[in-house]
């Protein structure tokens, strides 16, 4: 089954922990991905969501020049780059975030959405049916040729009779 790696974004968005809010919202409008990564060096530490943004700057506790530290969630619910579908579909199950950062030896590598992980366990259910369809279809010929034909080929083959 397939990997976690085959489906992550490699143009993950990341902010310094001392970025301003203002800083991930602009990165947010910049990216489709509706979430920062926010990552001392290499090593991620939270993260910020739409839904963060939204609900601190709608309290009005906090502003636009405010870090982006206040508002992150943390800690990080990650996922290892070898992690198999199956195995992050369970966590996503359990988790109900919608956004996953992917990280390798303690380092931030990648970022998968549920939509993503959803999306390809569907096309692997999909191309498995499509292969049961083809051995099913061929089995159906197979019997039509042994229980159809055989009443036919029987006259034609003396050793069959």
């Amino acid at each position: 089954m397939a990997r976690i790696s085959k489906i992550m974004i490699t143009d993950v968005p990341t902010l310094k922990k001392e970025a301003a809010i203002s800083d991930a919202a602009n990165l947010m409008v910049s990216k489709p991905y509706g979430c920062v990564i926010v990552v001392e060096g290499k090593i991620p530490i939270g993260i910020i969501t739409e839904s963060d943004l939204i609900k601190n700057l709608a309290s009005k506790k906090l502003n636009f020049k405010d870090k982006a530290i206040k508002i992150m969630s943390s800690p990080i619910t990650s996922i290892h780059p070898d992690t198999k579908l199956e195995e992050a579909s369970k966590i996503i199950d359990t988790k109900h975030f919608k956004r996953y950062p992917i990280v390798g030896n303690g380092n931030l590598v990648g970022l998968a959405t549920e939509n993503s992980i959803v999306q390809e366990l569907n096309d692997n259910i999909r191309f498995h049916r499509n292969i049961q369809n083809a051995v099913l279809i061929l089995f159906v010929l197979f019997e039509f040729f042994v229980f159809v034909l055989y009443r036919y080929v029987i006259n034609f083959i003396p050793f069959l009779r």
